[in-house]
């Protein structure tokens, strides 16, 4: 397993955080969306840079640096709690794209997205789902043309930007991933923003034309496909965790040392430095489980340990930020110091993405479902 990163991972590290300790500052940009992103500096630098299809296929424009740099990216996005459709696009369904058989349009879209030039989102949960993205209802019917699709997607990431929508549905009964752009007749989306900014809607479908060039993938396809985009956007979730962790508790640390009571620094109470050493630990653990994630799907596409990446980060993601809140004391509370933002998005994540039982069971389910020797 590799814990020790290469000279191209550390570049693309210490590229992504310099940028955005340049370009992005939370607290300046709170009332901002995830879907104001496509039109600041930070997305137009890192479409520049390659690093909006760090994960993407070199072979379609991508930068093929794989499930580690992806990781080490998305932790420096929730260290500096940065708000864009990256998950949403590059990850969930730019991974769906890139595991779905070749063709015209998803090899078309593939380029697009890695060269940050259009967003696109994945549009799969339905009422009565709850987390799980496979759980699929949405019917197409057939017609003399084709097919027709009517319906509601839930909770879709960042449409408010979206280009165009990966939609699952079931085909002849079977699952399947189709692309839908956005100004197609009969899809209309309804956003709402999240607690922590995350641009999300409701997707309705009111008999939408399904021709076949639309239908990326089927069956075995499909599933595999969006098997390997909820694997990367876990791993995804937890490195952003990870990283929204070590933002929380770098500068909570820096206010231990620098803060006086009584004219003592806080840093020399023993309760308050247990209490470190306690978050500390809890950091190392998730930080080990995240690169034995990032090295499992480097293998595999939809291997599993993401997921239990995932199930540990929820709750460590949410302990440490409320920690970092409390240590602060009264100003931690408020919106000018911006800490309470990283325990926002690690929530936010957890209900996007499942939280530790559901994450847990994927993990099981992906034990008993592979093979071993």
């Amino acid at each position: 397993m590799q814990f020790v990163l290469t000279e191209e991972q550390q570049l693309v590290r210490d590229t992504v955080r310099k940028l955005l300790e340049k370009q992005w500052d939370p607290r300046r940009d709170q009332a901002l969306s995830s879907a104001d992103a496509v039109d600041g500096p930070v997305w137009r630098q890192l479409a520049e840079l390659g690093l909006l299809g760090a994960g993407l296929p070199e072979a379609h424009g991508g930068a093929g640096l794989g499930a580690v740099a992806l990781s080490v990216l998305c932790a420096d996005i929730g260290r500096q709690q940065w708000r864009a459709p990256f998950l949403a696009s590059a990850v969930l369904a730019g991974t769906a794209l890139a595991q779905a058989p070749s063709g015209e349009v998803r090899d078309r879209w593939l380029r697009e997205l890695a060269a940050g030039r259009r967003v696109l989102t994945l549009a799969a949960l339905e009422a009565g789902a709850g987390y799980d993205y496979r759980a699929i209802a949405l019917t197409a019917r057939a017609t003399a043309a084709g097919w027709r699709l009517d319906g509601r997607k839930h909770v879709v990431m960042d449409a408010a930007c979206a280009d165009a929508f990966l939609v699952t549905c079931r085909i002849d009964d079977a699952p399947a991933l189709v692309l839908l752009e956005k100004d197609q007749a009969g899809l209309e989306a309804a956003p709402f923003t999240a607690f922590d900014g995350t641009s999300l809607a409701t997707l309705t479908l009111t008999d939408v034309a399904l021709p076949e060039a639309a239908v990326l993938a089927r069956g075995a396809a499909a599933d595999q496909a969006l098997d390997a985009a909820l694997a990367h956007a876990a791993l995804a979730a937890a490195s952003e965790t990870l990283g929204a962790c070590e933002g929380a508790f770098e500068r909570t640390l820096d206010y231990l040392r620098l803060r006086e009571q009584f004219g003592v620094r806080l840093a020399t109470f023993q309760a308050l430095r247990h209490r470190a050493s306690d978050l500390h630990a809890d950091l190392e653990m998730l930080r080990a489980l995240v690169a034995g994630a990032a090295d499992g799907l480097s293998r595999d596409p939809r291997h599993g340990d993401a997921f239990a990446a995932l199930a540990l980060a929820v709750p460590v993601g949410d302990r440490v930020c409320r920690e970092a809140i409390q240590l602060h004391g009264g100003i931690g509370m408020t919106r000018e110091l911006g800490i309470g933002g990283y325990l926002l998005r690690v929530n936010a994540l957890s209900r996007l993405f499942g939280d530790a039982t559901y994450n847990g069971g994927r993990y099981l389910d992906y034990l008993e479902e592979t093979p071993h020797d």
